[in-house]
């Protein structure tokens, strides 16, 4: 196998369409979401492995920066397509020796390991040795990692009635009273629809007091995966006003959730149980074996989605790191627990000193 270590453009657009198709693929692994991190001033790199010009696996590394601490961090992967699973160990062979040429005093990666029975997952597979030095988990927490799939089966449901079917009775109450309630669909694909459900987003993470990334921050991002066609934001209108709205990723043959807001109505309009559905519906003709509806949130937000009749996949034995510069490594550790509390404002910093340069 061949292994390429490059940001060229033409490249990463194969990529893309390697992770789209490719069963094991994630949103985490597109060329225009890992630069979107650019806008915190890091920097970037894709492996890539050819076999006869075919690309068969990979993984994309963000590569924080920070005073001198560098880091390289594999958010998901590395990958290989079907078939070429004795390739893997290779691959990650690479990421010690990749982090070292960036100067890096810590590396780690996700790889997306279960023992759940589920074409997206890889079987625990064993003489990784390529993992002999490394360590369980992961000390570095600024970049999101996956823990792996909620799952929504979508086998055997030929159309959105049979499927409709197989949920209890509140649910399909729930989704029938919201169209009852006015609700109608609209994809939302411009630039500006996409900016006022960003909004939304964010106005319901401050209510919930949580935090997500900024629009400005991704914009761009975002835009390219919509004209890349990976990208789906729908949106819950009522009376010509948006109620509701949520972000879909199209990789690895399915759509995964990412985001999601409304606003609060009394009575409930059930904005959630509509725009989920619809995903659901999405999915179905599209002929994806299954929705990823996300794993994280609150009781109350994992409660709902398990009304779906979701089968959590957690990945398994599949996080590990490297200490590459222990000394370097153990003053980032000090830092960092007196800079966690700030973990926000460290970011809008980084963002503001990236638009200045």
């Amino acid at each position: 196998m061949e292994i390429i270590h490059t940001k060229d453009q033409d490249l990463l657009n194969k990529w893309d369409t390697f992770v789209t198709k490719e069963d094991k693929g994630s949103h985490l692994l597109f060329s225009d979401w890992v630069k979107s991190y650019q806008s915190y001033g890091f920097d970037y790199e894709f492996c890539i492995g050819l076999e006869n010009d075919c690309i068969v696996g990979g993984y994309a590394a963000i590569i924080p920066k920070a005073l001198f601490f560098n880091f390289f961090i594999i958010p998901f992967g590395p990958i290989v397509a079907q078939g070429f699973e004795n390739r893997l160990n290779e691959l990650i062979e690479t990421v010690p020796q990749r982090a070292k040429y960036h100067n890096s005093c810590y590396c780690h990666i996700t790889l997306p390991f279960s023992t759940a029975v589920n074409n997206h997952v890889y079987p625990i597979l064993p003489k990784l040795v390529a993992l002999n030095k490394a360590k369980t988990g992961h000390l570095f927490k600024y970049i999101y990692a996956s823990n792996g799939l909620n799952w929504i089966s979508l086998k055997g449901f030929l159309d959105a009635e049979s499927k409709i079917m197989s949920l209890s009775s509140s649910v399909r109450r729930n989704i029938r009273n919201s169209y009852r309630k006015g609700l109608f669909l609209e994809d939302m694909n411009t630039i500006d629809k996409l900016e006022n459900g960003h909004r939304l987003f964010e106005e319901t993470a401050k209510q919930g007091n949580y935090s997500i990334r900024a629009w400005d921050d991704i914009k761009e991002s975002l835009l390219a995966l919509l004209d890349k066609g990976s990208l789906k934001m729908l949106g819950a209108y009522k009376n010509g006003e948006l109620k509701g709205a949520i972000l879909l990723i199209q990789a690895g043959n399915y759509f995964t959730y990412i985001l999601g807001g409304s606003k609060k109505e009394v009575p409930d309009l059930r904005t959630g149980d509509f725009l989920q559905w619809e995903a659901i519906k999405l999915s179905i003709e599209n002929g994806f074996d299954g929705y990823n509806i996300s794993l994280g949130g609150s009781k109350g937000v994992m409660d709902f989605k398990n009304s779906f009749n979701t089968v959590r996949i957690p990945f398994e034995q599949s996080k590990y790191y490297w200490v590459l510069k222990p000394f370097y490594f153990r003053v980032f550790i000090f830092f960092e627990k007196c800079v966690r509390p700030f973990k926000n404002q460290v970011s809008k910093i980084l963002s503001i000193l990236k638009n200045k340069k």
